[in-house]
Order: structure tokens, then C-alpha cells, then sequence
């Protein structure tokens, strides 16, 4: 029999490939910017809750790693799965200076990287396929290479550098190791001591010890090479870093009605739409942040983004998934009317039942953390600028900045 169909048969598709199938061609960069490697991966390790130190589950890192120093640019970390939001964030960080970063971690450790890159490699996922990505990528001037199917090679250099990076996680306590033999009798829940704040701080200067630790492939630290090519650096980092990151979150088509922009049975408003209504039947492309629908960016004809909030104050910040559950809940309950109002009552009942409850779930405890994410880790967004922190306990005051005379 043949050797090749024997090792698929016994140890799958994946083994035979790595063992017999031949690998052609490299990926070569002779600059910094000039290839970066994305992708996603699954942490190798159980996170708790931030109220109750309970676990959660495992969460999930983006990563971008430039070819020619092996300097790793930009990642990300959250509890829900990779997305276009999960994409934009990391990419966004990566383009950016990362003084600010470093500041937050009270690390004077040199990481230099920073400027868009000429040519981003992926894999064939839904998030990099996506409309809005694409489009993205071709507005900014940067080439997107997909990896050919079957040639998980082509991504050699992203998936080396997730094979280091886990192995670091499997020192932590908590971890799942890389799979079930290796992990033994090991209760990785009940060892489990990290918030999701805490990894993604760990996960940061994790990076930092890898980008100034000896490569074996280039004989010095990633910091070292990306400083001896800047001299050859083209890339450059976008004047408006905001723009930059709202082109690459997820859109929709609307029209602007004389009530404002509708989105999500939401409507939201902005002066600066006025002059807009009725001026042509087409409609404008409106992008959101899915951590928190508060505010959109409406692409006018000019091409500048507005932001737009909503036009009911009354109505707390949420995530879309926060507010898509509600929504099935009031559908439930049969409460009818405005989605804005109904949405204000339940997000106000809601929040006032968790922060009385006691002895959660996994899966609740997942879901309050989840909701805690609306800060925004990581995110170079302002998402509720102009707005005070939302007291639930008392509806009738402002949710707005009053000054005081």
C-alpha cells in the first residue's frame, strides 16, 4: 500500500501532508514592513472571572509578525472568537507607535515597530475574506496575499511564532498545555488564576522578552535586525490613526433619514448629517464597533468619517451581543414598542440582577466578563467620550457631562 494513504488513514490528512508532501518556494523580506504575517489561535490556558476568581474558559490571541526582523508588531486578546474586530485591532496596534503601550506597562523595554506594511499574508478565515477587510486593506495601499489552501507552510513564520508563544503559556497556572496527553491528570480549572487584564499585560511582555531575545534563524534579537534595516523602512504610520482603524471595522449600507441613521432598530444622530438629508437616493456606508454601539462613523461623500451617538440618550452603551440578548429576552417576555426604550429598561434590570447576584455560572461568569470588556483592551477608539460613567440605580439624572456654573 501506499505510504502516504497509510499515514492519512492512521494519523490523519494533516500528518501525511507534513511527512510526504513536498514544500516549494519560501517567504522572503529583505525590509521591515515589506511581508506581515496575521492569524489567531486559541490560548492554551483557563482565565477567571474578574468578581468571583472563577473560570471562564480559554481565550483567544491575534498576532502579527513582520518577515524580514521577526519582530512581532501588533496582537490582541479577547473572549470571543477571531472577527473582523479581532483583525482591526490588531492590525491598528501594530501600525501604531507603541510608547503609549509601554507606558501602560511600566516597561522601558525597546519595541520599535511601527508603520503600515506594503503586503499582509493570511489564511482563507471568514474574517480576512470579508467585504469590509478587503476593501480596507485596497484603501490604505496594502497588498493582501491569502495562503493557498492546503500550504499551511506558506504561514510558517506566524505559526512558529504561536508555537513559542504558547509554549510560554504552558509555564502559567491554569494552562491546558497543547493537548490532552500532554496535560495529564493537571485540573487546569481549579489552577486557574488569571483575569483576562492580567493575561493579555503577561501576553504583552511575553512579546517583549521574545523581541529582545536571540533569534536562532537571524543570530540576533528581532529589536537588533528591525534597527540595523530602518534605514531601508518605507513604511509610514497614518496620519489620522483613528481613520485608519474605523475603515477596517465591520460596516453597513443605511440611508440618512430625517430621524437620523437607523442601525440595529437603533437610531443615532449627528448635526453634522443634517445637510445631508434628502440629497440623493443612495445610501452610505456606516461602520460600527460591535463593543459598544453607543457611537458610529457614517462615511459621507467626501470621504471623511462623522461619528453619530444615539439619539436617545436614555439608552446605556452595550455591545451588539449584549444588546442582541436583550432584545431576545424582550422578545421572550412579548414586550413591544421602541427597541430604545425597551432596551433601556432591560439593560437597567439587568445590571442591577448581576450586580446582586451571587454563586454565578461558568457560563454567566463568562458573559459579565465579556460585558467588562466594553472599556476596550487595547482599542485606540474613544468609544463614550462626552459621556459620564452610566449609574443605573438613578434614571432620571443626565447621561451627559453637566458643567457646573
Amino acid at each position: 500500500m501506499d505510504a502516504r494513504e497509510v499515514a492519512k488513514a492512521r494519523e490523519g490528512a494533516k500528518a501525511a501532508r507534513q511527512k510526504f508532501a513536498p514544500v516549494t518556494g519560501e517567504n522572503k523580506a529583505s525590509q521591515p514592513l515589506e511581508i506581515v504575517q496575521i492569524d489567531h489561535t486559541p490560548a492554551d490556558i483557563i482565565l477567571v472571572d474578574s468578581f468571583e476568581r472563577q473560570p471562564i474558559g480559554r481565550p483567544w490571541v491575534t498576532l502579527a509578525i513582520d518577515i524580514a526582523t521577526r519582530l512581532v508588531t501588533g496582537y490582541y486578546t479577547s473572549l470571543e472568537a477571531p472577527s473582523r474586530l479581532s483583525v482591526a485591532l490588531c492590525l491598528t496596534q501594530a501600525v501604531a507607535p507603541k510608547a503609549e503601550l509601554l507606558t501602560e506597562l511600566a516597561c522601558d523595554i525597546p519595541w520599535p515597530a511601527q508603520g503600515k506594511p506594503q503586503s499582509i499574508h493570511v489564511d482563507n478565515g471568514r474574517d480576512f475574506r470579508s467585504r469590509a477587510f478587503r476593501s480596507a486593506c485596497a484603501e490604505w495601499g496594502i497588498d493582501l496575499v491569502y495562503r493557498p489552501p492546503g500550504s499551511p507552510h506558506f504561514g510558517g513564520h506566524i505559526e512558529r511564532l504561536i508555537g513559542t508563544m504558547m509554549g510560554a503559556v504552558h509555564l502559567l497556572p491554569g494552562t491546558t498545555q497543547s493537548s490532552i496527553a500532554a496535560k495529564g491528570d493537571y485540573d487546569a480549572e481549579s489552577k486557574a488564576t488569571m483575569t483576562l487584564s492580567e493575561f493579555d499585560r503577561w501576553f504583552a511582555l511575553e512579546i517583549c522578552r521574545y523581541n529582545n531575545s536571540i533569534h536562532s534563524s537571524l543570530g540576533c534579537t528581532p529589536v537588533a535586525k528591525w534597527e540595523a534595516l530602518s534605514e531601508q523602512m518605507t513604511g509610514d504610520i497614518p496620519f489620522e490613526m483613528e481613520a485608519f482603524q474605523v475603515s477596517f471595522l465591520p460596516s453597513e449600507l443605511r440611508k440618512i433619514r430625517r430621524d437620523g441613521i437607523h442601525l440595529f432598530q437603533i437610531r443615532y444622530w449627528s448635526d453634522a448629517l443634517a445637510g445631508h438629508i434628502g440629497r440623493g437616493d443612495g445610501k452610505v456606508v456606516v461602520r460600527y464597533d460591535p463593543r459598544d454601539i453607543s457611537m458610529i462613523w457614517v462615511e459621507l461623500d467626501d470621504g471623511r468619517y462623522v461619528e453619530a451617538r444615539y439619539r436617545n440618550l436614555e439608552i446605556p452603551p452595550v455591545s451588539l451581543w449584549e444588546y442582541r440578548e436583550a432584545m431576545r429576552k424582550a422578545r421572550a417576555l412579548g414586550k413591544s414598542g421602541s427597541n430604545e426604550l425597551v432596551l433601556a429598561e432591560l439593560i437597567r434590570q439587568q445590571r442591577q440582577i448581576e450586580a446582586e447576584s451571587r454563586g454565578l455560572t461558568k457560563a454567566e461568569r463568562r458573559t459579565r466578563e465579556r460585558k467588562g470588556t466594553l472599556k476596550g483592551t487595547n482599542s485606540a477608539v474613544s468609544t463614550t467620550e462626552g459621556l459620564r460613567p452610566i449609574d443605573t440605580g438613578d434614571t432620571s439624572r443626565p447621561l451627559f457631562k453637566v458643567e457646573r456654573w
